[in-house]
This record gives structure tokens, sequence and C-alpha cells, in this order.
């Protein structure tokens, strides 16, 4: 089951940076490297390839900043999706934990650089990343996150109650920390900013051009598109949820979650004093995704999820507007209005992926909810490991073959239906003490 996702949507209208001119693949091409998806991970590959000299084309099934890295809530997190930093060692190692903790923990950073290299508009604002206890009980994890990055030498701070309030601007949640790296940015604008410092440095973008098939002749690699094929040395595939069978076992790498969001109209000036007032991003622990940082128009951009998707638009306005208000009462939320969905992948470790998948081939992706930070870096990761300036020891994960998701069928199921399930655990959390 899949879902139509309009071409308008909230960060595109309020997107400052040009968009990336559309070009379909409409002849056969040669190239030294060929990326198969234009979202941020893609982009950033294209870009560190092609600041090396390589002739890199990037194919995008529909168009830049459409997909999950151009409609998430652009929140920049530098944290991993769900494990501290000491249990990311003693799952990779002391070496591979290490290199893929400093990669996360600088990631924001690494975001910032990125845009202020390449003067990218994308209304970033780098006030911190808050995660926000909803229940006593989980309160003990979120200080064991905390005081592992502290140790590591990360700019952190702990949040009790009466601070996590005057910070947030709620009584709702228990405390919490802080990663002062952290902040959010429109996505869909940094997708933009990413083509076009991708294309100056010689990169070359088709949009409106699926890949229907790949495969190996004469040492080289061979992508058909609709409108002809390109022919390379090397292939990167980075589209997450994959809408083609082009690869056999390709569309089972990642299960498919199906989000919406809403922004509220901009509030003004005394309530902007009062919520979030030092403008920081915010991810509370619940598993029904709540997780809301200002726009460019002082308006609020709150994550949420539905069982069933009938009247959805309707029904998505009401329910954000009735949790923003259940956070702070008294909120005037008569100009919630504007909708939007979107789909991201997830696998079930929430680790992402680096996969072989023949000579030359490889696959690199899947973030959980954490590719706006992630991405960037993963991305320039894996085009330094094809051009061989990283060997595969250096990677934060091991490389693999092609890894899917088991028992897929399932999982999608679960996917599309966990949010009562989800719900009632959060009611029982918020009855636990500790």
């Amino acid at each position: 089951m899949m879902f139509a996702l309009p071409a308008t949507f909230h960060w595109r209208l309020i997107s400052k940076e040009p968009e990336c001119p559309v070009s379909e693949v409409r002849d056969d091409l040669e190239a030294d490297v060929v990326v198969v998806g234009g979202g941020l991970t893609g982009l950033a590959a294209a870009l560190r390839f092609a600041k090396t000299g390589e002739k890199v084309v990037v194919l995008d099934a529909g168009r830049i900043g459409q997909g999950a890295s151009g409609r998430n809530n652009g929140q920049v997190i530098p944290h991993h999706s769900r494990n501290s930093p000491m249990e990311i060692e003693r799952i990779f190692g002391s070496h591979r934990g290490g290199i893929f903790n400093r990669m996360v923990g600088r990631a924001a950073q690494h975001v910032a650089d990125i845009i202020r290299e390449h003067a990218i508009d994308c209304d970033f604002v780098q006030r911190g990343w808050v995660q926000a206890a909803h229940a006593p009980s989980v309160v003990p994890r979120l200080r064991t996150f905390y005081g592992q990055w502290n140790q590591l030498g990360y700019d952190v701070d702990w949040l009790e109650r009466d601070a996590m309030s005057a910070c947030i601007g709620s009584t709702s949640f228990y405390g919490g920390w802080r990663a002062k790296s952290g902040g959010y940015l429109n996505p869909y604008a940094f997708c933009q900013g990413m083509a076009r410092a991708a294309v100056q440095a010689g990169a070359h973008i088709y949009q409106d051009s699926a890949v229907t098939d790949i495969r190996r002749e004469g040492g080289r690699w061979q992508l058909a598109c609709p409108g002809g094929k390109v022919t390379a040395r090397q292939v990167l595939i980075t589209a997450n949820i994959p809408q083609s069978s082009f690869w056999p076992g390709i569309r089972k790498v990642s299960v498919p979650l199906h989000v919406y969001q809403v922004s509220t109209g901009p509030l003004d000036e005394n309530w902007q004093a009062r919520v979030l007032p030092g403008r920081e991003g915010v991810s509370d622990t619940s598993r029904i995704i709540r997780a809301f940082r200002y726009d460019s128009t002082g308006g609020l951009a709150m994550v949420g999820l539905h069982t069933l998707w009938h009247d959805a638009a309707n029904r998505g306005l009401r329910d954000v507007a009735a949790r923003l208000r259940e956070i702070f009462p008294g909120l005037p939320l008569s100009v919630a209005d504007r909708y939007w969905e979107g789909i991201f992948a997830v696998v079930p470790d929430r680790f992402p992926r680096m996969m072989a998948l023949g000579p030359g081939l490889h696959f690199s992706g899947i973030y959980s909810g954490r590719g706006v930070a992630l991405s960037v870096q993963w991305g320039a990761m894996t085009a330094d490991l094809m051009l061989g300036k990283t060997a595969e020891r250096d990677l934060p994960v091991p490389m693999t073959g092609l890894r899917t998701v088991p028992f897929h069928a399932m999982g999608v199921q679960y996917g599309r239906y966990m949010h009562p399930l989800h719900a009632v655990q959060d009611r029982i959390d918020a009855m636990k003490k500790s």
C-alpha cells in the first residue's frame, strides 16, 4: 500500500533555496559513478565524488527534496536512534563503536559546517536539541545518555524537571538532557542547497528518472531508466525505500513508516516568549512520536502518526492541536492549518546499513529517524570508501551483503498498525514511578 505525496508542502512553501532544475534521462549516458537516490545521503556522496574529479550522475525517481530527506521535521540530532554510546561500543567493538560515536556526536556540527561552506539558506537554528522524559520511568535512561556523552567530552547538560519546564515552557515533562550542538532546519531547503553544491562541483542530477533495472555487462554497470540508460564503473544506492525492484530483494531492506506533520500559524510574541524561549528543538521519549520545533514563520511544526488514514488531514490537524494544547494549556491554535505526509525507512535494530551488493555496487543509508544529522557524513564516508580513501575496517558498522528485514511483510504491517500499542505502552510508562 503506497500513499500519494502532494508536490507542495510546508517546507517547500517556505523554502528560500532555489530548486534544482528538472532534467530527465533522455539518452544513453556514461559516468564514473551513478548515485541512485537524490536524498541527503546521495547528494552528500555525489558532492564528495564530484570534488575528487569523478564524473557522477545522480538518478532520482521523483524530485529532489520530495522524499524523506525533505519532508521530515528537520531536527539535527547528535544522538543515536536508540542506544547509548557505551552500548554502541559493546555492540560494534571499541574500534568501530568509537568511530560511530564520534560520527554521531559531531553530526550536528558537521551539518553546520556544510551549511556555512556552501551558503545554504535553510533557516538553520543551532540552539540545541532537547530529549524530554514523557514519564518518570524513563528519566534514568536519559541520565545514562547524558552522562556518557558528557564523559566523551560533548557539550551537553542535564535538565531537572523545573529546568526542563523552563526550557520548554511546559510542566508536562520530567527532566531530560540537551545536546547544545543540535538544532533544526528547513529540510527541503537543505536538500536543494546540497543539490546546488553538488552541481556546482560537477555532478549531474536527473530527476523523474526512476531506475528500473541494474545489470552487469562488460565489467561495468548498466542502469535502465524509462528514457535511456546510464553506464558506470561504480553504483551507490541510497534510496532507502526503493519503489522499483531493480535489484533482487532491494525492496525488503527496510520497513516504511508513514507519518504526518502539522505546522501552526505564527505564535504571537507573548506565546513565543513562553514556548521554547531558547528556540531548541524537542523530541520526547514517547513511543507515539512527539517532536516539535519552531519554523521560520514563528509557528510550531509537530510530527504525528495515524493508524488509519481516512480523513487524515482533518484528523491530523485536530490531533496535533489537541496535543499541543495538552503540553501548552491555553495555546491558541486556530491557525494550525498546514498538513503534509511522508514516509521514512526504519530497521528493527535502528542502525544504518552498509552493503556490498556486487563489484563496485554498494547500498548505504537507513537512519530510522536520525538522518538529517547523520546522512551527510554517511554519504561522504561511503564515497570515500568507494574511492579507496577509507578502509572497510574503519567503517562505523560492518559491511554486509544484501541484508533484508526478517519477516518483512509482518514488519510492514506492524509499522502501519503499531500506533495503538505504543499509545498503551506510553500510558503504562506514565504510571510507573521510576
